[in-house]
């Protein structure tokens, strides 16, 4: 599999009906300081292990290794590499 791209994961987000300004949308900041709810990344994050086939763990999200779009793209990376 090739890399998965910041627009890959913007698209996937985008799926799941997250209310966010994405004229906006800054790719390292906290999508919860973007307006993202925890209801909204919970849903985020069983999006991105469906789409891609990888066990996000509690442990992780809860360290905020998920918060921003650009540490899901570096994550989601990482994990398929050691796929």
């Amino acid at each position: 599999m090739s890399s998965v791209t910041h627009d890959e994961v913007v698209s996937v987000i985008k799926k799941t009906d997250v209310k966010l300004d994405w004229e906006r949308i800054d790719l390292k900041e906290n999508l919860t300081e973007q307006g993202a709810d925890s209801l909204d990344m919970i849903n985020i994050i069983f999006a991105l292990q469906e789409k891609y086939g990888v066990e996000i763990t509690d442990e992780s999200i809860s360290d905020g290794e998920w918060l921003s779009i650009d540490k899901m793209v570096s994550n989601l990376n990482r994990a398929l590499q050691q796929k």
